[in-house]
């Protein structure tokens, strides 16, 4: 749990230090979240957009990453999510920031989101209890948004920063660290993240 606080942590300042909302940089967590898993965990982590559904407890409140068509619900379009997909377990980084999407409706606890996909229901319709969840990836969405990564190469610098600032528990990371823009002007940025209660 405390590595994952770190990876959720680290991609969440370096979000809002580029004045993104983290509740909707999906595409930013998963892809910064494989690359830190990769790079110091060794493992072979996917990057997965599509379809997405959690239950978050409340009054059996469910979070839908989509958008109903005529065949169904779909995570192909503009509507969507994106997840780590890692030797049969399915890990959100941004999970945490998700009680910024409730409006204040519900409270959301800021928890760690890693499961085996074993576990997955098999349909959105489906979800009974906090922490239960559907996942429908799609190469084609997953394709689309994975690009936006390469398109600048101001992205790429970002996810080397991430991992770079990124250390395994207990080692000590630092609170803060330097980031020049591109007129070279450096700025200070805080590790900033909700602290976490728990795990779905």
């Amino acid at each position: 749990m405390k590595d994952y606080e770190r990876i959720y942590k680290v991609v969440n300042s370096i979000v809002k230090n580029e004045g993104a909302d983290p509740s909707v940089c999906c595409v930013f967590f998963s892809a910064y979240g494989s690359y830190i898993l990769s790079k110091h965990f060794k493992l072979n982590a996917q990057p997965k957009a599509g379809l997405a559904a959690y239950h978050v407890g409340g009054n059996n409140d469910v979070i839908v990453f989509g958008e109903e068509t005529e065949t169904g619900l779909t995570g192909d379009k503009d509507a969507f999510h994106c997840w780590v997909e890692v030797d049969g377990w399915v890990l959100d980084f941004m999970a945490p920031a998700f009680s910024q999407l409730s409006n204040g409706r519900s409270s959301i606890p800021p928890k760690m989101f890693q499961k085996r996909l074993s576990a997955m229901a098999s349909s959105p319709l489906e979800l009974a209890t906090p922490g239960d969840f559907y996942l429908e990836s799609s190469p084609a969405s997953t394709a689309k948004h994975m690009s936006i990564i390469t398109q600048s190469m101001a992205y790429g610098d970002l996810a080397e920063i991430c991992s770079t600032w990124f250390k395994k528990a207990p080692k000590k990371m630092l609170q803060e660290i330097g980031i020049a823009d591109a007129s070279g002007t450096h700025n200070a940025v805080s590790l900033t993240g909700k602290n976490l209660v728990g795990a779905w």
